[in-house]
């Protein structure tokens, strides 16, 4: 993990150059900053790309901050609940909850969740909503790629075979499980968000998502596969790589009902001619 100083540094400088950005979006709308190197009198920046860039920008450097951490300060405070979590996990083990927890972990895997995604898209494309069914696309593809990617550079062993209820031969960050479940679930539950009108459907839909997202998480830990630092790193770094996918749907789909409002509103014919 001798990437995870270059990360965070990386990470800082995002920060510092979003918060820079920030301030001088929001210094513009209040009038205080009429035009400069940076913008232009006419400059507008839609709040989704804004705000998602934002979410982006944080949860890597989250990311940053857990590997550097598990790399640097083991025995300190982020990465020293990795054995105590273990332990807990494998003392508070039974039959039933084995059985389940290795259901869970089956079925919201790599296979589960690909399912799920195709699944998605395919009832996206039939109903025609096709930058829905795009988004789910892209944003499964992309955990294809960052798992493996991020594996090898981490290079993380798992804990210790003998912990292990089912035995998993590869590296252990980040998990793909939990990767997978926040991106391919979370863009599921965003594009049905948008379907749904009722707030009250859309807080259903995010409940579910996120017990969904936790339990498919934790039955990694209860296996004995995963660190709480590898769970952690997978949230922050899907985390991510969701905000990414989910400003892009934002933003291209508020052009276009922007510009079809905008359309209408110049269509409309306006008040009869006096005389």
């Amino acid at each position: 993990m001798n990437t995870a100083d270059a990360q965070q540094a990386a990470g800082l400088v995002l920060t510092l150059g979003w918060l820079l950005v920030a301030v001088v979006l929001f210094a513009h709308r209040a009038g205080l900053v009429t035009s400069g190197p940076l913008i232009g009198r006419d400059v507008r920046v839609p709040g989704p790309l804004l705000w998602g860039s934002g979410a982006a920008v944080a949860f890597y450097t989250g990311q940053a901050v857990v590997v550097d951490a598990v790399e640097d300060a083991p025995n300190r405070i982020v990465a020293g609940a990795d054995r105590p979590v273990l332990d807990w996990m494998i003392a508070h083990r039974t039959p039933d909850l084995t059985a389940l927890m290795e259901a869970v972990s089956r079925y919201g895997g790599t296979n589960g969740t690909l399912l799920l995604a195709a699944a998605a898209v395919a009832v996206l494309l039939v109903t025609r909503r096709w930058w829905d069914a795009l988004a789910v696309a892209v944003a499964t593809v992309g955990v294809a790629v960052l798992v493996p990617t991020f594996k090898d550079l981490y290079g993380r062993t798992r804990p210790p075979v003998a912990t292990q209820l089912v035995v998993e031969p590869d590296l252990s960050l980040p998990s793909g499980h939990a990767l997978g479940a926040i991106v391919i679930v979370g863009i599921i539950a965003v594009v049905l968000g948008r379907a749904v009108r009722s707030t009250g459907w859309r807080v259903v839909v995010g409940a579910v998502a996120a017990a969904a997202v936790l339990t498919i998480s934790l039955s990694r830990l209860y296996l004995g596969v995963h660190w709480v630092t590898d769970v952690a790193t997978s949230w922050t770094l899907g985390g991510a790589w969701l905000a990414v996918v989910v400003t892009g749907l934002m933003w291209v789909t508020g052009r276009g009902s922007g510009a079809g409002a905008r359309g209408r509103t110049a269509e409309r014919p306006g008040p009869p001619a006096a005389g």
